[in-house]
């Protein structure tokens, strides 16, 4: 309903039955106190549109129990979830463009910065820097047991990082400005999108199938949330100001 303004991630709370929508309202890194957290029922209709407001640039989200966290340009906002109120916004020294979350099981939040090309790590009040070179505007973080899956938009590629070392390989190839990733609940397949429009299934030999390319009526697709339940994409179109909701069949 275009009501989600300039909407970067959405992020599928099981818990809770809900969709949180990161919506920019504005330009991707204009610090105008316009940004947004919006909240969806899963059938699409919304709760609640400015559910968490005042924030500058918001993108990825992540969900540590009742906490939920969110990028902000160059800040790591926390959010308590049951009160709709933001705890902290902490600093994130040299950032200019913090992207996608994900979090560990032992609550440990990665984070990207698509300018820099680093990836933090965030636990009980200690930030660190991660992986620090080596890659062209990271973007979408999935994380696993011992690795790490990356988007990136700058090589266009699917990278894997270990966990323990940091060291990475590129395992796909092409898939256009990187962005969303999500486990299909099937071993070894994977969705992810291309922000200017383009959703792949990774399969487990690290081919891909393109699903859906929407670039060539310019509608985007950011980061997607992912109901593993009932294998459904949710789907920011950004510019378009939708979230698109896909089913997929295995």
């Amino acid at each position: 309903d275009t009501l989600m303004l300039t909407c970067e991630s959405v992020l599928y709370d099981a818990s809770r039955e809900v969709l949180f929508v990161s919506c920019i309202n504005g330009a991707p890194a204009e610090k105008n106190g316009k940004g947004y957290i919006a909240m969806l029922d899963v059938d699409g209709k919304i709760k609640s549109l400015e559910w968490v407001s005042g924030l500058d640039g918001p993108k990825g989200m992540g969900i540590s129990g009742d906490l939920l966290f969110v990028t902000d340009i160059d800040r790591l906002v926390v959010i308590d979830i049951e009160k709709a109120e933001v705890l902290e916004r902490i600093p994130v020294g040299g950032a200019s463009f913090l992207n996608d979350i994900a979090i560990d099981t032992d609550g440990t939040v990665y984070f990207t910065d698509s300018d820099t090309g680093w990836i933090w790590k965030y636990k009980e009040g200690k930030m660190e820097l991660w992986v620090t070179e080596g890659l062209e505007r990271p973007n979408g973080l999935y994380i696993e047991e011992s690795r790490v899956l990356l988007t990136s938009s700058g090589s266009s590629d699917l990278k894997i990082i270990d966990k323990t070392t940091g060291e990475f390989k590129t395992v796909t190839t092409d898939i256009g400005h990187g962005d969303g990733i999500e486990f299909t609940g099937k071993e070894g397949h994977y969705v992810i999108t291309s922000w200017a429009g383009e959703i792949f299934l990774v399969l487990p030999d690290y081919s891909k199938v393109s699903l859906l390319k929407t670039s060539d009526q310019k509608i985007n697709s950011a980061d997607i949330g992912y109901n593993r339940e009932k294998q459904v994409v949710y789907v920011p179109t950004f510019f378009d100001n939708r979230v698109v909701a896909y089913q997929l069949s295995f």
